[in-house]
């Protein structure tokens, strides 16, 4: 495909995909003696269990979003998607997980581990907002500017997206839902007919917690490299004291993983076309 490199997010079936199918080559970790400053919770992701084609890029969190000047806190999926003063001005992202894994966890069910009844609850939620007109519209990440401009109210976000976005309007405001957020990680891997030295160099470098740590706080998020904080202080201490950015134990506790099944089931991935209308 002509690139090095690419990055997939594991709140999808892509990189699963890319391994199952041999779309993807094996790092050369002589290469990347940086590896080593992979932090431990990243170490063996279910879908490259070793790391074997696969590093971190950057990770996030899904939560809620809402401008101050129009709404007061919005904390619950509940009162996203059912509170009448919200209706018509919100919107959810159209990436099944990322919007489907914080229902799940409002339905007090596990994201990490879907049922199929659990999986009709959440859904049939999702379309009764449509059905009724609460939700505006499925967005990627071009939910921030109507958000910042008052077209929108609330909405589920990314992190990093208001992280960055609240420099220029202090009325946005990020959270992490009562019942739980998501964490998701963008991943590196190297496609078929990529310079696997090239590649390899490239990660070690960005595996430098100095380069980790200018990425991260340009970026508003999250890294995955050992000793990132403690860089990031000496470039802005303010972002290195953001827990969107550098999150605290209390912020991790409170967000959980996806279920991977759920990502690659092709009827959930059907069924959550056609509430989108596709």
């Amino acid at each position: 495909i002509g690139r090095d490199i690419i990055v997939a997010t594991d709140n999808s079936r892509f990189p699963a995909l890319y391994v199952e199918e041999g779309w993807v080559q094996e790092l050369d970790k002589e290469r990347i003696p940086n590896f080593s400053n992979l932090i431990d919770a990243q170490a063996s992701p279910p879908f490259d269990p070793d790391r074997t084609y696969s590093l971190p890029w950057l990770s996030g969190m899904d939560g809620i979003a809402w401008n101050e000047k129009l709404t007061g806190p919005v904390t619950s999926i509940t009162q996203l998607l059912e509170d009448p003063e919200l209706k018509g001005r919100i919107t959810v992202f159209s990436e099944m997980a990322d919007t489907l894994g914080l229902v799940l966890l409002d339905n007090d069910d596990d994201p990490a581990d879907v049922t199929d009844e659990a999986f009709d609850r959440a859904i049939a939620r999702i379309q009764a907002a449509v059905d009724s007109g609460q939700i505006r519209r499925f967005t990627g990440n071009d939910y921030v500017q109507p958000l910042a401009n008052g077209d929108l109210v609330a909405c589920i976000a990314w992190s990093g997206d208001i992280a960055s976005a609240v420099a220029d309007n202090p009325n946005l405001k990020w959270a992490i839902p009562e019942k739980g957020g998501i964490i998701w990680t963008d991943n590196m891997l190297i496609p078929t007919g990529g310079s696997v030295p090239t590649a390899c160099e490239y990660m070690n470098f960005v595996y430098d917690p100095k380069i980790a740590a200018q990425i991260a706080v340009g970026t508003s998020y999250i890294s995955s490299v050992k000793g990132v904080k403690e860089e990031a202080v000496k470039i802005d201490p303010d972002s290195a004291n953001n827990p969107l950015i550098f999150p605290d134990d209390d912020t991790l506790s409170r967000v959980h993983f996806n279920d991977p099944a759920m990502v690659n089931n092709p009827d959930y991935i059907e069924r959550w076309q056609q509430v989108q209308g596709q």
